[in-house]
């Protein structure tokens, strides 16, 4: 495949990250993009950015014959331990080798403390050889980013060489329907370091995540262009959560059936495969 892709683990919470990378692998990937991300999947323990930690999962990667380019690391850089929390993760992503971190940033009335502390914290990346990729929000809390506008504005205010966009188009479906998705993630290719690739269905006003190719974007513009530019991007099709009407995610109550979860990878491989060699 021309195109470098990996697996966002968001699709195994509530799984071991052992039956999750055997899984990836399992499916004929080669990279994973752990999602530790606040919020989504619960509180998380600082213990999980320690280099004890960050130990275990690079013995898991090559036990599993796994890499990893990418952290996901969402949070809300307007919380009063922001710097502190990012800081760890940057760190982190450092030890396990993932030079990107992920980031939906929080709520456009932060706009100002958030790109303060963008500023401070693309330092602490920069000098640790990371990218700090922020993305595209999916729901209200994070629409300091919405559009490419909104992204470049942020960029610029910025303006560091650490930070850069993660495209997701999936997000723009649920937190901005009016837009064509595509379209807006093709206009941020141009200072993009990663993407998420997420399909959509759309299901009585609701928003499911299914395989690659069932739902409504139409991802092979979006897909060939990344293969040419290089950009890397992880699959990231987080089953066990839906958004309703209003873009806000529910977390079902029980983990995805790994054996479901193989199944989808498996499903969207084959996909992007057709679409990037039937130029």
């Amino acid at each position: 495949m021309r195109l470098n892709v990996g697996v966002n683990t968001a699709m195994f919470d509530g799984h071991d990250t052992d039956i999750a990378f055997a899984t990836i692998f399992k499916a004929g990937f080669h990279y994973v993009e752990l999602a530790y991300n606040q919020g989504y999947v619960g509180e998380l323990s600082p213990d999980l950015f320690s280099a004890r930690h960050a130990d275990k999962i690079l013995s898991l990667l090559e036990k599993h014959r796994l890499a990893t380019h990418t952290l996901g690391a969402t949070m809300d850089l307007a919380a009063d331990n922001a710097i502190n929390a990012f800081s760890q993760r940057i760190k982190f992503a450092s030890m396990i080798g993932a030079r990107r971190l992920t980031v939906c940033l929080g709520r456009r009335a932060d706009k100002k403390l958030i790109i303060e502390r963008l500023k401070m914290l693309s330092d602490i990346a920069a000098a640790n050889q990371c990218i700090i990729c922020i993305e595209n929000g999916g729901d209200h809390n994070y629409n300091v980013f919405e559009t490419a506008k909104d992204g470049y504005a942020l960029l610029d205010a910025v303006n560091s060489p650490a930070l850069a966009f993660n495209i997701d188009a999936g997000n723009m479906v649920s937190l901005c329907p009016e837009m064509d998705a595509i379209a807006e993630s093709m206009a941020m290719l141009p200072s993009a370091a990663h993407c998420h690739i997420k399909d959509v269905k759309v299901i009585n006003g609701e928003y499911y995540f299914p395989a690659i190719g069932e739902g409504i974007l139409n991802y092979p513009p979006l897909l060939n262009a990344l293969a040419d530019k290089k950009i890397p991007c992880s699959l990231e099709i987080p089953l066990r959560m839906h958004r309703n009407m209003d873009s806000y995610p529910v977390r079902a109550q029980t983990p995805v059936p790994v054996n479901l979860s193989l199944e989808i990878l498996k499903k969207s491989r084959l996909t992007l495969e057709s679409w990037l060699t039937s130029e």
